[in-house]
């Protein structure tokens, strides 16, 4: 190879690095041009270059063996010499660079060209150039509109013939420059002369206008799902076909586009974005993953596998290696199998490849058909074509072949491609579908069932929760009540007291100390009876001053039982009722003894007169008269109450 003081361009230099791997390998010339690397490069211009070399590589090799160019420059890469030669004598006819592969290929020009006008009829006769298609993204511009702002750069609309689809061919051969026409088939695709360069076209930026082939474009015209299907796009990158979809049912309904490679993922994301179709939903994993239940609604399949690429690149390809036709046709036939058997309402299947191979292709649809539970039927395309068109598959594969259809290069002015159409029997289609209705009625009434155990679960555990909160409740009343129990134990004897409190419940001299008891403990259990009774504000009242009484009689007998603890214990006997009351009173006199600590009971006389006289002023006025009695008859009760203590504190003097 040469030291090379002046670097060949770059796009040389990837040029031909993809053709050797297309020629060595097997490779397609797209998928390589996918490469993350390249992702900042005009793939196009080496797209263009490398299909220009391709197309004339036995040419190539004709002159090359008759000029000794590879024998006398040993050095000189014989992959960039190609790419070179087909630039020079089949592209631009130039070579800008100043680098030494570049000029030892242009020292040999004089003799590339005088073999080449000496031997035009040994070297290989070439068709036609093929026309240029652009398909009209619908989703962002409408074909009327599309054909108008073409007629407005000087473009000349010609109509597209209504005879046979030869007359069409001949029409397409016929264009001039200026020219374009509209599709025999694809009516959504103009064809414009060959050579016509649109990648810098305003249309094409915004795009809105899509360079894409005929051929690639026939898969989706032969699916034809209606607007508002469910459409499933198995191997979706870069999604020309895919966005086509989207157009083809007027972005309604749902296109699933599953793409397993992330960097191709990436690239049919971003084309989806950009043409606007909405109703595409990408889908980074593999389409061999996608089980039975996944997307059961699915009606139409396009279905386009890996493949040798024979047909992308022009029918060079007159050999490929068995080893890997083998593993190409093997992952064809598992994917068309799980095409037809994974999703049960698919009516209709596309398969197609860009490959010229009946190996990939006649071969994959006849095995697959033959052994699938599925019940598919392989389409005619000639009927669904009208009989409007002119390759068809082969008969060694039986009449399943020749059912099939190809686009050829040198006939149909298109790209090297296949296609198949399978639609579902009728009656497995709708043995299906009645399986997939029983299937959902029995996963409908399991669930049933298990939601209604779970139902009775959770209404065992609501009723587990209440009662455990119940019972949090008398705990905290116990944890409450245990203080007090703690104070009076070293003061009196607790458990006479209980005793004789029992004892004494039915005689008790007090019968409206009861009451009184329960109307202290209903405050405050239930704070909502007083938002209720605010409204009754004499009642209100009432239970608070029932409650100052309260307070007032049990003060007394617990200071009494530092002086006298047995006559202590009669006294309560008489003052309490039960062991419910006397337990919550007693709770009550804490809380209010905590407040009220160190204060005589002239200034808890006080304290309650003002608190009455707060609520006195909230009243209504027709009420003044019967709080005026009600405190003047509890004033009264307090003063005889605190009578009786001083008596006793004198006779405790005298003893």
């Amino acid at each position: 190879m040469f030291e090379h003081s002046v670097k060949v361009p770059r796009h040389y230099k990837i040029a031909a690095n993809i053709f050797k791997k297309v020629s060595t390998e097997g490779g397609s010339v797209k998928t390589l041009l996918y490469d993350d690397k390249l992702r900042h490069f005009r793939t196009n211009v080496l797209f263009a270059l490398i299909t220009e070399t391709i197309k004339h590589a036995s040419d190539i090799d004709k002159i090359f063996e008759n000029c000794k160019i590879l024998e006398n420059e040993s050095r000189l890469d014989p992959w960039l010499a190609k790419i070179l030669t087909a630039e020079l004598l089949f592209g631009k006819k130039a070579l800008p660079g100043k680098s030494k592969p570049e000029q030892t290929v242009l020292s040999y020009k004089d003799q590339f060209e005088k073999y080449t006008s000496d031997h035009q009829d040994d070297l290989k006769t070439q068709a036609a150039p093929r026309p240029r298609y652009v398909r009209i993204n619908t989703n962002l511009l409408t074909t009327s509109d599309a054909i108008r702002a073409f007629q407005d750069e000087g473009y000349r609309f010609i109509r597209c013939t209504s005879g046979s689809y030869n007359d069409y061919l001949e029409q397409i051969q016929n264009l001039t420059e200026y020219d374009f026409t509209q599709d025999y088939h694809v009516k959504t695709m103009f064809v414009f002369s060959a050579g016509t360069k649109l990648h810098e076209h305003e249309l094409y930026l915004e795009n809105k206008i899509i360079l894409q082939d005929k051929a690639t474009a026939m898969a989706v015209h032969l699916l034809a799902p209606p607007p508002g299907s469910m459409v499933l796009d198995m191997c979706a990158a870069p999604g020309m076909k895919t966005t086509q979809l989207a157009a083809y049912i007027r972005n309604t309904g749902r296109v699933f586009a599953v793409e397993r490679n992330e960097k191709r993922y990436q690239v049919l994301r971003d084309f989806v974005t950009k043409t606007g179709s909405t109703c595409v939903e990408t889908l980074h994993r593999d389409a061999l993953e996608i089980k039975r239940g996944d997307m059961d609604d699915v009606e139409y399949i396009l279905l386009d596998p890996s493949c040798s690429g024979s047909g992308m690149d022009f029918c060079v390809h007159s050999y490929i290696e068995s080893t890997r036709l083998a593993k190409l046709t093997s992952l064809q036939e598992k994917f068309l199998k799980h095409a037809m058997n994974a999703f049960p309402k698919a009516k209709r299947i596309v398969y197609s490849t860009c490959s010229l191979f009946p190996e990939e292709n006649e071969r994959v649809i006849t095995n697959v058909v033959k052994t699938s539970r599925a019940k598919w039927r392989v389409q005619d395309v000639k009927e669904l074509l009208k009989g409007q068109w002119n390759n068809f598959g082969s008969g060694m594969y039986g009449s399943m072949g020749t059912r099939c259809m190809y686009a050829k290069p040198d006939s149909d002015f298109t790209t090297g491609f296949f296609l198949a159409v399978l639609d579902r029997d009728q009656k497995d289609l709708e043995k299906s579908l009645n399986y997939e209705k029983r299937a959902q009625k029995e996963w409908i009434a399991a669930n049933k069932g298990k939601s209604d155990d779970e139902d009775d679960v959770s209404n065992k555990k609501k009723k587990s929760k209440d009662r455990s909160d119940e019972n949090e409740v008398t705990e905290d009343i116990e944890i409450d009540q245990e203080p007090v129990n703690a104070e009076e134990k070293p003061k009196s004897k607790k458990k006479k007291q209980k005793h004789i409190t029992d004892d004494n419940q039915n005689t008790d001299p007090h019968p409206n100390h009861t009451s009184e008891m329960e109307e202290t403990e209903a405050p405050k259990k239930k704070k909502k009876k007083r938002q209720n009774d605010e409204t009754h504000p004499v009642n209100n009242i009432t239970e608070q001053l029932n409650e100052l009484a309260v307070d007032t009689e049990d003060v007394v007998p617990k200071k009494k039982k530092k002086k006298d603890k047995n006559k202590d214990s009669q006294e309560l006997e008489t003052n309490n009722t039960d062991d419910s009351p006397i337990s919550n009173g007693v709770t009550e006199v804490t809380k209010k003894k905590k407040r009220k600590k160190h204060i005589d009971n002239g200034v808890e006389i006080e304290d309650t007169e003002s608190e009455i006289k707060v609520k006195k002023n909230k009243s209504k006025n027709h009420d003044k008269d019967v709080l005026d009695t009600t405190i003047d008859n509890i004033v009264e009760d307090v003063e005889v109450s605190e009578a009786p203590k001083k008596k006793k504190k004198k006779k405790n003097k005298d003893d």
